[in-house]
């Protein structure tokens, strides 16, 4: 089967190729407009990219938009997890990295900003502020080059007021359709060079949950059934043993999602947190953000102060009703 497998890259490369965000595209291209603009009149005086928050869900395409920023801005990107920059020792030594240069790091991207420390964000704050950095027990102060920032977050909230305001552009991310993530498979799918048909493209699209990250994974895994088959084509054939094989339903539930709501469904009464974490041998941070965040968004389940519950579509999944258990006319 032909197709560049180990492509490091295979989405979008600048603003136009990106698929859905409709919103957050428009209001990237009157941005990139009006800094072009700018650079053509002001030349270097003109003002660096404005510093950027990127909020939305996970697998949302958070980080691709950021990698498409900097591509249409012509700069380096420099990409760092908030969770590896523990101190505001750490935070200097990332920033003096910046370099205004030719070929230097002009942008700078934090993902899941949300989760730097207090003490880093205070010292990330002052940054933006003035460009400065204060260093060692005498506090001398450093310039820093223009630089934009990036942030990503699936959580804006976290972040403190202040270091929020910072940010000019926000652009909040929203789910896919069904047709949009046809779309984003189908570019996918042309960029590693994997052929499959449409029937499929769209049996994954629908298994996705509006979110590319599990549309495309779904993608890949029903690759690696092709290709265990010796075939060069991905079929619908090809879907339905994989999604067999790793236990994905009608909506793109795992079994761990499917157990929690069987849960709900025997108890027929709220059932608290911890009993649920219990019940399912998970900690409470991946019942929070791998099970209930799903389910609560796709409206299969229900909370409140006294626990969870199943709703009447969660009740309508798990045992949909068959021609065979329609009352019959008479």
């Amino acid at each position: 089967m032909d197709g560049d497998t180990n492509n490091p890259n295979p989405g979008p490369q600048v603003i136009e190729q990106i698929i859905g965000q409709r919103s957050a595209v428009q209001v990237l291209k009157i941005g990139l407009e009006s800094y072009f603009n700018d650079r053509a009149t002001l030349g270097d005086q003109a003002p660096p990219w404005p510093h950027t928050l990127i909020s939305g869900s996970g697998g949302l395409g958070k980080t691709m938009i950021a990698e498409c920023i900097a591509a249409s801005l012509g700069e380096k990107l420099h990409t760092e997890l908030a969770q590896n920059i523990l101190t505001p020792g750490h935070l200097h030594g990332l920033l003096l990295m910046l370099d205004e240069t030719p070929g230097g790091i002009s942008c700078l991207f934090i993902d899941e900003i949300h989760e730097l420390p207090p003490p880093v964000m205070t010292t990330l704050l002052r940054a933006l502020e003035g460009r400065k950095l204060f260093l060692g027990g005498d506090r001398k102060a450093i310039t820093l080059p223009p630089f934009s920032l990036l942030g990503a977050t699936t959580e804006p909230y976290a972040l403190t007021d202040s270091l929020e305001q910072r940010f000019r552009i926000h652009l909040h991310l929203t789910h896919y359709t069904t047709e949009e993530l046809v779309l984003v498979l189908r570019q996918r799918a042309k960029r590693l060079g994997w052929a499959i048909e449409e029937e499929a493209l769209v049996g994954i699209a629908m298994r996705g949950r509006g979110v590319p990250r599990c549309a495309i994974r779904i993608l890949e895994s029903s690759r690696r059934t092709c290709r265990s088959e010796n075939a060069n084509v991905i079929t619908n054939s090809h879907l339905s043993r994989t999604l067999e094989v790793e236990c994905i339903d009608e909506l793109g539930l795992d079994r761990l999602q499917r157990a929690a709501m069987e849960i709900l469904r025997d108890a027929q009464q709220p059932v608290r947190q911890n009993v649920l974490c219990s019940r399912l041998g998970v900690p409470r941070k991946t019942l929070e953000r791998c099970v209930e965040r799903e389910l609560l968004r796709l409206g299969l389940i229900s909370k409140s102060e006294t626990g969870r519950m199943l709703t009447a579509a969660g009740a309508k999944h798990l045992n949909p009703v068959t021609k065979s258990d329609q009352p019959k006319a008479v």
